[in-house]
């Protein structure tokens, strides 16, 4: 079931109260992704949280993953992060998180 369709999800720093925002739109889903953090060590390869990472290789302890929406599997790649996007500005999570892009 997680793989079956597309989501936007946060990442929250419990001991910072930084956000990360990222969206699962391949063809695992969100199930894919979150695998792809378990088996980095928490950092899925994003730049912000594999610099916390690399200070701390325990750091990851302090993150808490939440879905934040859920759409169709129709909707394009190009769609989904949009949303995505959409999601960093009203969140904050570039200026006052942990997205850079």
């Amino acid at each position: 079931m997680l793989g079956a369709v597309k989501r936007i999800y946060l990442i929250l720093d419990k001991l910072t109260g930084n956000k990360y925002i990222g969206s699962a739109y391949r063809e695992n889903g969100i199930l894919g992704r979150w695998q792809e953090y378990v088996n980095t060590n928490g950092h899925g390869n994003n730049k912000r949280l594999k610099e916390l990472i690399e200070k701390d290789k325990n750091y990851a302890r302090n993150f808490q993953f939440t879905i934040l929406m859920t759409l169709p599997k129709t909707m394009t790649s190009l769609e989904v992060i949009k949303r995505e996007q959409l999601f960093k500005k009203k969140l904050g999570s570039r200026l006052f998180g942990l997205n850079e892009n």
